[in-house]
């Protein structure tokens, strides 16, 4: 899939998704789709193209992507670009920028540091509001060596590039704020989503962001 980089406006782009008469479609991004992600995909994403979101996943090609499809079978709407891996690597920025140039999306959702880093760099110039959703704490020896402070600094750029950003709990995202102190002046666009409110604040989230509106989660759970 080629990869086109000619930069699209945010108003282009808006203008694109507004005459569009079909439901809100949604990049979402994972480079591993297993364990604690796939576990948070297959608890919400049902329930969320039942509230009229349209998905359209990106992920490396392999067992475990093709699991995720199997998972989703006979739910409406559902698309799934698997990215080339090579060895170890998944290149998924170019899959991820072919997409956004390619189509109407009201908005890219990555699950994971990865992925968030692949994402930001596939919608530089376009601009398509950017959710990052973090599964696994960051940890002290993580990023070693001067490539670890070049990956650290690349992390840190994505994270503030993204419109918001949803943790698991209240410790995932004081990890977050001790390893990315710079975030807190952006602690308004954090927001813990934990997986036993199931998809009820997530829709409020994604519903608020792609109308370019951030606005706060309710402070107390949503009954379900």
């Amino acid at each position: 899939m080629p990869a086109d980089s000619s930069p699209i406006s945010a108003s282009e782009a808006m203008r694109r998704w507004s005459a569009a008469d079909e439901p809100l479609r949604i990049l979402l991004v994972a480079r591993w789709p297993i364990g604690a992600v796939r576990a948070h995909l297959l608890t919400n994403y049902s329930a969320l193209c039942a509230a009229g979101f349209r998905f359209t996943f990106v992920g490396p090609a392999g067992e475990a992507f093709d699991r995720l499809r199997t998972d989703f079978d006979g739910i409406e709407g559902l698309e799934f670009a698997a990215a080339p891996v090579e060895g170890r690597r998944c290149r998924l920025w170019p899959t991820i920028r072919a997409l956004l140039c390619d189509r109407r999306y009201g908005l890219v959702h990555s699950h994971g540091f990865t992925a968030a880093v692949h994402a930001t760099l596939a919608n530089f110039g376009i601009a398509v509001p950017h959710l990052v959703t973090l599964h696994k704490p960051l940890h002290p020896n993580q990023f070693p060596g001067w490539i670890g402070c070049l990956k650290r600094w690349v992390l840190k750029r994505a994270l503030h590039e993204a419109d918001a950003i949803v943790t698991v709990s209240e410790e995932a995202r004081v990890n977050l704020l001790e390893h990315v102190p710079s975030l807190r002046s952006r602690a308004h666009r954090l927001f813990i989503v934990a997986d036993d409110v199931k998809a009820e604040r997530l829709t409020t989230l994604l519903r608020s962001l792609t109308s370019r509106m951030l606005s706060p989660l309710p402070s107390e759970p949503i009954a379900a």
